[in-house]
């Protein structure tokens, strides 16, 4: 069954506490935005960014046990970090729980956290809508903000791209396989 936007809120407030469900709306808000100026579907982009954190909550054992439910490989980096699982295990736990959710809404969920090659525009609006939501208040995301619809979104996701690799490096944090591969794809022209 494919989620109405009633019942995905309704769904989403049970599993999230009051910040991520908040957060998660704003997503919604952002996205819709975002799609609306880039041409994506609006209805799609709006269930994926209110169900993107789906796994957001779950402890550290549960994501690696959703992991190895639903056959999510783990890398070094997942068993370092069990938070960077929950975007790939929600999509799979969606996927369970509302067998008829778009596919491609489902690549948006597993894709926000860390990229992908190829990704495709509702991809790309997810991303960038859960790093410019208007709870995230960092200058680069305020600057990001001011360039929606003055740049191609392939562009604004590129350059956001690269700021949260900046995050990374300038944080000392684990990087995972995936960011590489997906940074790799955006400066060779695949995305």
């Amino acid at each position: 069954m494919r989620p109405d936007t009633a019942e995905a809120r309704s769904a989403l407030a049970g599993r999230l506490g009051t910040r991520g469900y908040e957060h998660s709306v704003a997503v919604a808000e952002t996205a819709l935005v975002l799609a609306e100026e880039y041409g994506v579907d609006p209805d799609e982009a709006y269930l994926a960014g209110l169900l993107h954190d789906w796994s957001r909550d779950e402890d550290a054992a549960t994501l690696r046990e959703s992991a190895e439910r639903f056959g999510i490989e783990l890398t070094a980096v997942d068993e370092a970090v069990p938070y960077l699982l929950h975007g790939r295990a929600g999509a799979a736990a969606l996927k369970e729980r509302f067998p008829d959710l778009p596919e491609r809404v489902v690549d948006a969920v597993a894709r926000h956290t860390f990229g992908a090659p190829r990704m495709t525009d509702l991809d790309r609006v997810i991303y960038l809508a859960d790093a410019l939501e208007p709870g995230r208040d960092a200058a680069v995301a305020n600057e990001l903000r001011r360039e929606v619809g003055r740049i191609p979104l392939g562009e604004l996701y590129a350059r956001a791209y690269a700021a949260s690799l900046e995050h990374l490096v300038r944080g000392r944090r684990r990087i995972h396989p995936a960011t590489v591969e997906a940074w790799n794809s955006i400066v060779e022209g695949r995305d």
